[in-house]
């Protein structure tokens, strides 16, 4: 039988009870909470989930979940004919809103789950709705500050990709695997994206392919090595994904 430690119902002590009770040290120990506070309830729940990238995944899942819940049947950005507002006022060519540059974007929404796409809006939005703002989320608060560093500029990036990050808490590599996203939105808008309309002057697609083409010459230009560099680090997060995805996969069968 696992040995129970209670958490004290004063949520500053709870946190820094948190940062204690999550260590490898208290994996074998049942974490208890009997108060009413809701906040103190889910930092007892988190500490009972023993793996860490388990944790992860349920602070990350259920952030978005509190987003979507907050704006579930509001459409917030007033698509029409998979046009925001903005776009139809700007008479754009453009489609899905912010999502143009992203390589996850779809008629029907976006194909993964990105909390820091989830956690942007435009001014429009901003000044029109109580929207949620980073430190609404409570349970962001049990992510360490580089992780939630991470979190606030992982945009574009598939749920697995953000994970992963927030796995090795590295914002170096964090930052290449950034860099590794905007070549592959540029690849995507440039050649697969079926979205792709012929217009004059700016547009968000062309801009952004020409920052990754110029980011890439002056990568090479500071040092040679440096794009070698960042094609071994994304082959190597590639590869931990697909591991990620392999292992998740087969949990869930079992």
């Amino acid at each position: 039988m696992k040995k129970e430690i209670i958490l004290e119902d004063d949520i500053n002590k709870a946190y820094r009870q948190y940062k204690k009770f999550k260590s490898i040290l208290y994996k074998k120990k049942q974490i208890e909470y009997k108060g009413n506070n809701d906040e103190i309830k889910e930092i007892a729940k988190v500490l009972n989930i023993k793996s860490r990238m388990k944790r992860l995944e349920y602070i990350f899942d259920k952030s978005c979940e509190q987003i979507d819940n907050k704006f579930k049947d509001i459409n917030i950005c007033e698509f029409k004919c998979n046009q925001c507002i903005i776009q139809r006022e700007n008479k754009s060519f453009e489609v899905n809103g912010c999502c143009s540059s992203c390589r996850f974007q779809s008629n029907s929404g976006c194909t993964t789950k990105n909390l820091t796409c989830k956690l942007f809006f435009c001014d429009y939005i901003k000044e029109k709705y109580d929207v949620v703002k980073f430190e609404d989320l409570k349970l962001l608060n049990l992510l360490t500050r580089r992780q939630r560093l991470i979190l606030k500029f992982d945009l574009f990036s598939s749920r697995e990709e953000v994970l992963i990050d927030l796995f090795f808490g590295s914002i170096i590599l964090a930052a290449f695997s950034q860099v590794k996203t905007l070549i592959r939105n540029s690849y995507f808008l440039a050649f697969r994206n079926k979205n792709k309309i012929k217009q004059k002057g700016f547009n968000v697609r062309s801009f952004t392919i020409a920052i990754t083409i110029l980011m890439i010459l002056l990568f090479f230009i500071l040092n040679p090595l440096l794009p070698v560099v960042i094609i071994v680090i994304a082959l190597i997060e590639e590869l931990t994904i697909q591991i990620y995805k392999y292992t998740r996969k087969n949990k869930k069968e079992e």
